[in-house]
């Protein structure tokens, strides 16, 4: 019927770890932070994995989530760059709003 289905498969635990660079301002006092993202693998090894001598699959997570912040605004003429950069934009958008979130949360008049 031409009816395009889509059907959700799973998907992956990433760690976002933040770091922030202080950015001075020109000719003035102010600094701001400029906060960066690196992802990491919520498991960097996994050893059952490895003891049943599948060595590529014991570093496949860690494996596919760094290439999250590797390199920015990968080439996505194709299907792979496609769903990376699908996946970087989800991964930015989402540490950013839980770290908001977070922030919220902990400040005193909330």
């Amino acid at each position: 019927t031409g009816e395009v289905k889509v059907a959700w498969k799973g998907g992956e635990d990433v760690l976002a770890e933040g770091f922030d660079i202080p950015v001075p301002g020109f000719h003035t006092l102010n600094t701001n932070n400029l906060r960066l993202w690196t992802s990491k693998a919520s498991c960097e090894f996994d050893l059952g994995s490895f003891n049943d001598g599948q060595y590529y699959a014991a570093i496949e997570e860690k494996e596919r989530s760094e290439p999250l912040t590797s390199v920015l605004y990968p080439c996505d003429n194709n299907a792979p760059g496609k769903e990376l950069r699908l996946r970087q934009q989800y991964f930015f958008v989402s540490a950013t709003l839980q770290d908001i979130l977070r922030r919220y949360k902990k400040s005193p008049s909330h």
